[in-house]
């Protein structure tokens, strides 16, 4: 068996690439018409210009286009002729092998394929809060901190702001409209970060908060404290609301999200289980399984 090389004229190429870029602009009854074009071979597979049509929405220009088409259709060809050269050379056992690994890899994909289909029709993905809390509850020993966690709320402005003095009032309060006073100056704020009722990192504050960093970090993140930091510039405010050290349990909040997760990965382990086996009984009771002596 001979492998053939695929080439193009400059003609066929301007002839596939003036009916490829038609194709893109032109009506339904045109692509209709030219679908079933050919434009290449490689022993006996055939590619259409269908083919190429899948797989481009666009191009930039003409000679963009004749590249990415040019590509294209070298690599379907040298892919096709390496698969029918390994075909011809390869021993009858090895291809054996080969196939029984391609139907195993097949049938795998699509049961998975199937099964998520059915899982995403069937299974509820809504978590009951009541059942979350359970679980918590159930399980805290399981949820030990590797790495302390903190509450901080801060931010930074210009020391010439004039309604700094307020600022610093509204934040040290922190009442509902103490946020929303806050909030509405948050344009003039350098860098913020007011969510204090989540619980982040050591690294993530490095990364929110200017001020900290691995240097410093001792001074502010061991006590729940109030801290005011000037610079020529600017004025720097934090506050450490709550830490949680290594070891402690991990609040509900901060793994509720992974809590769902492992309550939903159950729901669906004990669906898949039970689908397994009555797929399995509804074929012996169909008689479409059966077992011979």
């Amino acid at each position: 068996m001979h492998p053939t090389s695929i080439s193009f004229s400059k003609f066929s190429q301007f002839v596939i690439l003036t009916t490829l870029l038609a194709s893109f602009t032109s009506c339904d009854k045109f692509n209709s018409a030219n679908k079933n074009r050919l434009v290449a071979r490689a022993e006996n597979h055939y590619l259409y210009l269908s083919d190429i049509e899948k797989k481009f929405n666009g191009f930039d220009s003409k000679e963009d286009s004749l590249i990415k088409v040019q590509s294209f259709i070298n690599n379907w060809a040298h892919k096709k002729i390496i698969f029918e050269k390994s075909l011809f050379n390869l021993s009858d056992a090895q291809l054996s092998d080969l196939n029984l690994l391609v139907d195993d890899y097949k049938s795998n994909l699509f049961t998975t394929a199937y099964k998520e289909s059915v899982i995403k029709s069937i299974i509820d993905t809504i978590i009951d809060p009541n059942a979350i809390i359970t679980f918590y509850d159930n399980n805290k020993s399981n949820f030990k901190l590797k790495e302390p966690l903190y509450r901080i709320k801060y931010l930074s402005f210009p020391l010439d702001n004039v309604d700094g003095r307020q600022i610093i009032k509204s934040f040290k309060r922190f009442e509902e409209r103490d946020i929303k006073f806050l909030d509405s100056l948050s344009f003039q704020f350098s860098n913020y970060f007011m969510a204090d009722s989540i619980w982040v990192k050591k690294r993530e504050i490095y990364d929110k908060v200017n001020l900290i960093n691995a240097d410093n970090q001792e001074i502010y993140l061991k006590k729940t404290k109030y801290y005011e930091v000037k610079d020529t510039l600017e004025l720097y405010l934090f506050q450490l609301v709550e830490r949680l050290d290594r070891n402690e349990i991990a609040p509900l909040s901060y793994i509720e999200s992974t809590i769902k997760n492992i309550v939903l990965n159950r729901r669906k382990i004990e669906f898949l289980r039970n689908f397994d086996n009555e797929i399995l009984q509804d074929a012996i009771k169909t008689k479409k399984f059966e077992t011979y002596p």
